[in-house]
């Protein structure tokens, strides 16, 4: 009789949290706001008991320009008190940007801690756009991520103040490692279980 072969559990990226919908690819509205020197939206999310903390990589809806392109990044904030530490702690891989659509910036080895609020921000020079209803991010699939706010300063991120909640975002990710290989394990035991009783009978 042959053993049944256990295989190792395969994670798949999928969208945690946004206002995009379950497949990162719903549509932008019609307004933005630019991010320059100075003018700096970011938007606030607590990752709550979520496993899925390898983040794969975030979408934006963003414009550079209609007839130049540019290389540009999102980066990732700590919570400062309710509102973004003033050095980033991750930034994504470099997209080429131009006119207004929904841009993915990966990221590599960028794993979150559980029941924390981080803040996203595009990279200087662009402008973000808020998805069609400007409504606010939700978890997606299940993930348990949450909106904490969005938030604005105009002095280079000396203080900050709430506004509309509807700037477009999508972020991806899997199971953080350690999760993976403990699924991995749970799905070994059951498979071992299963040959036992085979023999049995």
């Amino acid at each position: 009789m042959l053993a049944p072969v256990v295989m190792p559990t395969v994670s798949v990226a999928q969208v945690v949290y946004g206002n995009l919908g379950s497949s990162g690819t719903g549509a932008l509205g019609g307004t933005n706001t630019d991010v320059d020197l100075t003018n700096w939206p970011a938007q606030g999310f607590s990752t709550g008991t979520s496993t899925d903390l390898n983040v794969q990589s975030i979408t934006m809806g963003v414009f550079y320009d209609n007839s130049l392109t540019g290389p540009f990044t999102v980066s990732l904030y700590a919570d400062a008190s309710g509102q973004p530490a003033g050095t980033s702690f991750a930034t994504s891989s470099a997209t080429t940007i131009g006119t207004n659509a929904l841009y993915t910036f990966p990221f590599t080895g960028l794993t979150l801690a559980p029941n924390t609020t981080y803040w996203t921000r595009p990279a200087v020079g662009l402008s973000w756009y808020r998805n069609q209803g400007e409504t606010a991010p939700t978890a997606q699939n299940g993930s348990g991520y949450s909106y904490v706010g969005t938030s604005i300063t105009a002095d280079g991120g000396s203080t900050y103040g709430p506004v509309n909640a509807g700037y477009s975002i999508s972020i991806n990710a899997v199971p953080e490692p350690a999760s993976v290989g403990l699924m991995a394990l749970g799905a070994a035991g059951l498979g071992i279980t299963a040959l036992r009783r085979m023999r049995r009978g």
